[in-house]
């Protein structure tokens, strides 16, 4: 056999072994461009969920705590063996292997026992969280020491470190004790605590993949899609100028979803209140990573980042908001806010132009910045009422031109007198 017979044999070879169906992986890895912005932001800081970070030292201390969970559900139970959720976590576990990527390595037993331990250990946690009667032990550390639980919850959200809700659903329905226990109100109640600018309200039992798609759903409400020929779509002026161009920025009262923002015909942005401390960064960026692994259009976290990124351009704007009560600062410094949403951006696409999620905000924007007489109001206060004294000044030039101006008139009207 020659070489290019060779070839093209081991070429068909490798088609014929590709999978028939496209990937069905939706716990994504975090793409490098968007990791190596800011690594830290990706990595759990002590809970290990799921097999990508499976393993790592610094992890290990709370597998005990996952064993302990075990532990106590089955004394709880009053159950000797884990031997009928071993057989059921054996029965999904092809089915929960789909979610991951191929590169996952784990033999069935390891992949089985990670799925039991991390599985009880999010439902006994969510249970114990909504203060279920007879669940959470008075001497549980998690709960008991304040970081354990803090550093808990921002790990439970990350990206690569999720389980397969239906997993968690099986989990839960094995080892419920009410009747109608609704634990899809428990997990949503759980992940609202986690974010509270996604609201209190109350999301359609859809078929979630997992925690972190939970989450983001309760803050998403589909916009109305228009086609836009705007090349300039991304792009308004920072909160200083606009304030210097008229328009007003206001915190939004009323609404609890943090991406409710609006332009009035006023003038006015309204802006939900967003409260800033230091787990921000990596639910951002695990939100954002998210969306840009997913096939959704609209990208309602990437355009809300995108709003921000242009408000933000100097720690005044940061200040500007702050003052307006659209911002509160946990951080304590206004240079970490602005370089914070300078940097959430970065080697993110953005979402198309007909389904930008503030598309109505921007044109309200840019149509009121491109009348020359809202500007020059603008200018107006700015340079003349901004102060008492400075109104007392302008008032002062007008009536002392009205005065030499009345005082021509009369001097005028008597030459003519004369004649």
């Amino acid at each position: 056999m020659s070489r290019r017979d060779t070839l093209y044999v081991q070429i068909d070879k490798k088609l014929r072994d590709l999978p028939s169906n496209h990937s069905t992986c939706s716990i994504f890895k975090v793409p490098g461009r968007l990791r190596h912005v800011n690594e830290r932001a990706f990595e759990p800081e002590i809970l290990s969920i799921g097999p990508y970070h499976r393993g790592k030292d610094k992890l290990k201390m709370m597998e005990e705590h996952k064993k302990r969970y075990l532990q106590k559900l089955l004394q709880r139970r009053a159950e000797s063996s884990v031997q009928r959720y071993v057989t059921a976590m054996i029965r999904v576990e092809g089915e929960a292997r789909k979610f991951y990527d191929q590169s996952v390595s784990l033999g069935q037993d390891e992949f089985v026992e990670m799925l039991l331990l991390d599985g009880c250990f999010i439902v006994e946690l969510i249970r114990k969280y909504n203060n279920i009667p007879g669940v959470r032990d008075d001497n549980d550390p998690v709960f008991e020491v304040s970081w354990i639980l803090s550093s808990i919850e921002t790990d439970m959200f990350l990206l690569e470190n999720q389980l397969p809700f239906f997993v968690l659903w099986e989990l839960f329905t094995m080892t419920s004790e009410v009747q109608n226990e609704d634990f899809f109100g428990m997990a949503l109640s759980f992940c609202q605590r986690i974010f509270p600018g996604s609201g209190n309200h109350r999301i359609p039992e859809n078929k979630y993949e997992h925690l972190l798609e939970i989450l983001y759903h309760t803050g998403y409400q589909p916009p109305i899609t228009r086609a836009s020929q705007d090349n300039d779509r991304y792009f308004i002026r920072n909160a200083k100028e606009l304030q210097e161009a008229g328009i007003k920025l206001k915190k939004r009262e009323g609404s609890e979803r943090l991406f409710d923002v609006v332009f009035l015909e006023n003038g006015t942005i309204e802006i939900p209140c967003l409260r800033i401390y230091d787990t921000t960064e990596s639910l951002f960026r695990n939100l954002v990573a998210y969306e840009q692994c997913s096939q959704s259009k609209h990208l309602y976290v990437t355009d809300y980042i995108t709003l921000m990124d242009c408000l933000i351009s100097t720690q005044e704007d940061v200040q500007i908001l702050r003052h307006s009560g659209i911002i509160e600062n946990g951080l304590g410094d206004d240079g970490m806010v602005c370089s914070l949403f300078n940097k959430l951006g970065i080697n993110v696409i953005l979402s198309h132009r007909r389904y930008f999620y503030y598309d109505k905000v921007f044109d309200g924007v840019k149509e009121h910045c491109n009348r020359k007489r809202n500007v020059w109001m603008a200018k107006l206060q700015h340079n003349y009422f901004n102060s008492p004294w400075a109104l007392l000044s302008f008032l002062a030039a007008v009536a002392l031109l009205l005065f030499t101006l009345v005082q021509t008139v009369f001097t005028v009207m008597s030459y003519f007198q004369k004649d």
